[in-house]
């Protein structure tokens, strides 16, 4: 089984971008140099049509872009620390954490466990901010990978 997420799919301090698109665009790119992207192009696509039915951006500084795309054949979690912020569209400001949730498009409800579970991580402040802190893409796995654990 493919883990949902590897080092390759962290990018810490990262500048993916000046806005949304841009960094949706980036996200969905370590998708696909981490070899992941079966159609790096619907991928993009899929993301930008979920995200324009309605933002998915949580409020403290967080962003979730996610979908169901033929673009991949395995689940696949992207963690961004964003250096700058971006606006998502948020109320209380833009985004410093970002995560690409990519599911395959005709698999189970994956899509919606991962989303489920890290959101509900996200709510204790406890959960960010040591997404906030970590030093290394193997520090960012633990701690998500605590809270996805059984995916």
């Amino acid at each position: 089984m493919t883990a949902l997420i590897t080092p390759d799919l962290v990018r810490l301090d990262a500048d993916l971008g000046a806005d949304k698109d841009a960094v949706i665009h980036a996200l969905a790119d370590v998708v696909a140099q981490a070899g992941r992207a079966t159609d790096l192009e619907a991928l993009v696509a899929d993301v930008l049509a979920r995200e324009a039915k309605a933002a998915t951006c949580l409020t403290g500084g967080i962003a979730i872009p996610h979908c169901r795309t033929a673009g991949v054949e395995v689940p696949t979690l992207v963690f961004a620390r964003l250096s700058p912020k971006v606006d998502f569209g948020a109320e209380d400001g833009p985004a410093d954490l970002a995560f690409l949730i990519a599911a395959p498009a005709g698999g189970d409800d994956a899509h919606l466990q991962i989303l489920t579970r890290l959101a509900r991580a996200l709510v204790r402040p406890e959960f960010p901010r040591e997404l906030r802190g970590v030093q290394t893409a193997d520090q960012a796995i633990a701690i998500l990978g605590r809270a996805v654990a059984t995916l």
